[in-house]
């Protein structure tokens, strides 16, 4: 991988991995999940974007529907849904480029999916023209939920336990995340993050569990959280427990209305017995050290050479001063004389 940004886990435990740098989704099979092992299949081509069946451009998420089929959200550079057979086979796209707002079926950019399985349509969130486009799995466009009161939407899902949107904004190192109602788009309630930074979400199915992922290398679960609030705007209770590296238990404690538990704590990194990725970022980094290394050394050099010259000119600007300064200080004018004397004889 180059730059994975996300992914989709099915309830076969597929996996599908959207690399943003590759311009590839890669599907494993639920048997292998090891490094080593081969992926199923690779979508898109290797560090070639493009718009066609076979080429994305920073595709941002995948999804499947009841029947398996794949949904692509390409993405940052491309403005369309990718849809594929559960085998790869490429079956057709929708979505059209658009700088205006509130027309179904366009996008400025894809950045996120979302799969209401309620209604059994697509969530399209869209950051740049600051909408959510509902479609269903033929591509047929619904709805277009308005955004814009929100600074920055990064991501989306549904819930099906409350029949909800959640999504998450961002804006400076504060974010929030916003429960909407599906056909309206009212916001209902929120969880407040001013204390902290989400960077990810994910819905628990069963007792209206949500996941959030931060920039400080935390998760925290909120459990039994209400559709609806009778103080919308009124800041929950964010104070959040936080582990030591030894502590990976969870507190013995009930959990209270949008109450955060942290249940483990997160270091991104890799661990002692693994290895450091050999592929060509690694390379490339290696050899961009070794370029600036040598090229601040000889600016060095050149610098010190410049310095000599100066100085070395400025107290030595004649020959006969020039044969001075080749003797040491300490010899008087009658020894620099009798070079002179010595070199006219000789001539």
């Amino acid at each position: 991988f180059y730059l994975p940004t996300g992914l989709y886990l099915t309830a076969d435990g597929e996996l599908f991995i959207t690399d943003l740098g590759l311009h590839q989704v890669v599907k494993f099979s639920h048997l292998k999940f090891h490094p080593r092992d081969a992926p199923e299949f690779v979508l898109g081509t290797a560090f070639d974007p493009g718009n066609d069946s076979s080429h994305f451009c920073k595709p941002t998420s995948v999804l499947t529907d009841r029947d398996k089929n794949i949904y692509v959200g390409d993405g940052l550079c491309n403005t369309r849904i990718v849809k594929f057979e559960d085998d790869g086979y490429y079956v057709g796209s929708f979505g059209t480029p658009s700088f205006e707002r509130g027309l179904p079926g366009t996008f400025g950019e894809v950045t996120d999916l979302a799969l209401d399985t309620t209604r059994e349509v697509i969530l399209g969130l869209d950051n740049k023209l600051k909408q959510i486009q509902v479609m269903d799995f033929l591509g047929n466009f619904y709805q277009v939920i308005d955004v814009s009161r929100y600074k920055n939407v990064l991501k989306i899902c549904y819930s099906p336990d409350m029949d909800t949107i959640l999504i998450l904004t961002s804006y400076g190192l504060e974010s929030d995340i916003f429960i909407l109602d599906p056909v309206t788009g009212v916001e209902l309630n929120f969880i407040s993050g001013v204390t902290r930074s989400f960077s990810a979400i994910t819905v628990i199915p069963g007792n209206n569990t949500v996941l959030v992922g931060d920039r400080f290398g935390m998760i925290s679960m909120y459990s039994d959280i209400k559709k609806v609030s009778n103080e919308v705007y009124k800041n929950p209770n964010s104070r959040v427990h936080e582990f030591s590296v030894q502590e990976f238990e969870v507190l013995d404690q009930p959990l209270t209305k949008l109450s955060p538990l942290i249940h483990f704590l997160y270091k991104p990194g890799l661990t002692d017995l693994e290895e450091p990725p050999k592929g060509r970022r690694h390379k490339f980094s290696r050899r961009l050290t070794m370029i600036v290394s040598a090229s601040a050394v000889a600016v060095l050099l050149f610098i010190v050479a410049i310095v000599f010259t100066v100085t070395f000119c400025g107290k030595c600007g004649s020959k006969r001063d020039y044969e001075k300064c080749l003797l040491s200080d300490t010899e008087d004018e009658e020894d620099v004389s009798m070079i002179h004397y010595t070199r006219v004889m000789r001539t």
